[in-house]
């Protein structure tokens, strides 16, 4: 775990509305740190660039956690420049002076966001740095998180968890897969609907899914 902010400093969230910014955001808020917003990076086509989730249904999270989500249209050739401008933003608008990310231990991810929180002059905090894999996903089920499976690598994970919660028989099932069991590789990626801080369920309908090279997407829509 690192914490740079003290109680009571404004943060922002670096939000993917998958698990792991979810649990950043609960260990963040429970350090004292003020969130002042959910931060989340979207592509063209209105999605989240990391998990194929739509702007409306990230808006539905927000609501149920009872913060502002703020979101910046970027590409991948222009996201370090998306990065600066909604820091920025957030500085002017929001006084914040730190961001929470929810990375477990892949170093050049840390290395970006070291290198990124420098040149914006913001503190970086990493709630999740160096939990054991294993122990990211049962930190969700043991506080009472549920999380649906919205993307999966298909040369690693069977497309039958898509649509279904993160459980521990997923868990297992990636120990003998021998993939991380939080899919700190891409093997996998979630959609959260409930937990704590969350003031209702969020509501959603599953899709259709979409396939391209060896990612399987499962559309998730408004009810």
């Amino acid at each position: 775990m690192v914490i740079n902010s003290a109680s009571g400093h404004k943060v922002f969230v670096s939000w993917s509305g998958g698990k792991d910014s979810y649990l950043a955001l609960l260990l963040a808020a429970e350090q004292g740190l003020d969130i002042t917003c959910l931060l989340c990076f979207i592509g063209e086509d209105g999605s989240s660039r990391s998990h194929g989730l739509k702007t409306e249904m990230l808006r539905k999270q927000a609501e149920a956690l009872s913060l502002p989500l703020v979101t910046k249209e970027v590409t991948w050739e222009t996201y370090e420049q998306g990065f600066e401008e909604a820091v920025h933003y957030l500085k002017e608008e929001m006084q914040t002076t730190g961001g929470v990310f929810g990375d477990v231990n892949l170093v050049e991810h840390r290395q970006w966001v070291e290198k990124m929180s420098k040149r914006c002059a913001i503190d970086y905090n990493l709630p999740l740095w160096q939990m054991e894999e294993r122990k990211v996903s049962e930190e969700l089920l043991w506080r009472g998180g549920k999380a649906v499976v919205v993307a999966i690598r298909s040369d690693l994970v069977d497309e039958k968890w898509l649509g279904r919660f993160i459980g521990e028989d997923f868990i297992d099932y990636c120990i003998r897969k021998n993939i991380s069991p939080c899919g700190e590789g891409g093997e996998a990626h979630t959609f959260v609907v409930g937990g704590p801080l969350f003031n209702e369920t969020v509501s959603y309908m599953p899709g259709e899914i979409k396939r391209q090279d060896n990612r399987a997407l499962l559309e998730i829509n408004s009810d």
